[in-house]
């Protein structure tokens, strides 16, 4: 089966949920496309969807579904929504641009041959809106690719971070993903002049990789090695101790992996409280000193630091990517 996944545009290095399906349902004969459709990008996804001759359109929010569905239908193929973030993420738009946006996100998901939601309140939402057969697929990971991760790949890691001038010495507190405002990168950064016991390392990309690079320069605990290979990502987490996550959302990616890594993950309170415990994930405001104080409570607290670590792994195998897979895989054939 020939599948096209339209999505936003990223960074060529952030890991996103689609490659890691993808992956898996490759392994089962699936031919998949996944293609790039924000901005200029878009014009490239009309060419493919219309000269592929594919079997399905599979659209992600936001514009991979906004422009999928109409691609679908002029071409009669069957399409897939693909709800991997709630449309609250585009709430800072003028309320008439957003109230249309969510409007006509509804209305494709209810017309939609098949819809997948990540989330347990869009899925619900879903459900109160009258689409029936709405999947519930969450967020998952490689479970042993980041809990054991091979011995090459951390020998990698561990030759970038030398050369990048990290201590491996000391304690290292990460972060892996898009640099941007709204996941505190700013915050992150500063946190650092609070907390010199402790190496900052980002591996990422986005629109404050300026900044990034920027504050390296000027802080000596703090590093930009660059963006990597999704393949690293275990190598880098192995050689932390504690992971960094401030998007405020139920469930993101980087949870499972750095769960997975057996790293304590140090989150916003917002969304995240809904789910999970205190004694679970380690919360706190996305204030630079409040970060620091938390880098130390698990420095000098060992009983603290297991507890929040063999937590962030129960977290991390409630799924994994082939069960994902599986749900999808059920979706194309039916549809």
């Amino acid at each position: 089966m020939r599948v096209l996944w339209l999505r936003p545009s990223k960074g060529k290095n952030i890991s996103v949920r689609r490659e890691r399906i993808a992956e898996e349902l490759r392994k089962r004969g699936y031919e998949i496309d996944i293609c790039d459709a924000s901005g200029l990008d878009a014009l490239r996804a009309v060419k493919q969807a219309i000269t592929g001759n594919y079997d399905v359109i599979a659209g992600n929010v936001r514009i991979g579904l906004y422009i999928g569905y109409p691609l679908a239908r002029l071409l009669r193929k069957p399409f897939l929504g693909d709800v991997s973030d709630p449309i609250t993420d585009i709430n800072y738009l003028a309320d008439p641009l957003f109230h249309f946006f969510e409007w006509y996100e509804w209305q494709v998901l209810k017309r939609a041959n098949a819809t997948v939601f990540v989330y347990e309140s869009t899925y619900q939402e879903a459900l109160e809106r009258g689409i029936d057969d709405a999947m519930k697929l969450p967020n998952a990971v490689s479970y042993e690719q980041f809990a054991t991760p091979e011995v090459d790949t951390v020998d990698t890691a561990r030759n970038i971070l030398s050369k990048e001038g990290v201590d491996l010495e000391k304690p290292i507190v990460i972060y892996i993903g898009v640099f941007s405002p709204k996941y505190c990168t700013e915050e992150m950064l500063a946190a650092a002049k609070y907390a010199p016991d402790w190496e900052f390392v980002f591996v990422g990309e986005g629109e404050l990789e300026a900044s990034v690079e920027e504050t390296a320069r000027k802080l000596e605990n703090v590093h930009y090695p660059g963006a990597f290979p999704y393949r690293l990502m275990p190598g880098f987490l192995s050689l932390a101790d504690v992971g960094l996550c401030f998007k405020d959302a139920e469930q993101p990616l980087k949870l499972k992996e750095y769960g997975a890594a057996g790293l304590p993950i140090v989150v916003r309170p917002g969304e995240l409280s809904k789910w999970y415990d205190d004694d679970e994930l380690v919360f706190v405001e996305p204030d630079p000193e409040a970060i620091a104080e938390r880098l130390n409570d698990l420095q000098t607290d060992e009983e603290l630091y297991q507890m929040y670590s063999k937590a962030g792994r129960l977290i991390a195998s409630e799924w994994s990517w082939e069960e994902i897979a599986d749900g999808y895989d059920k979706l194309f054939r039916k549809i």
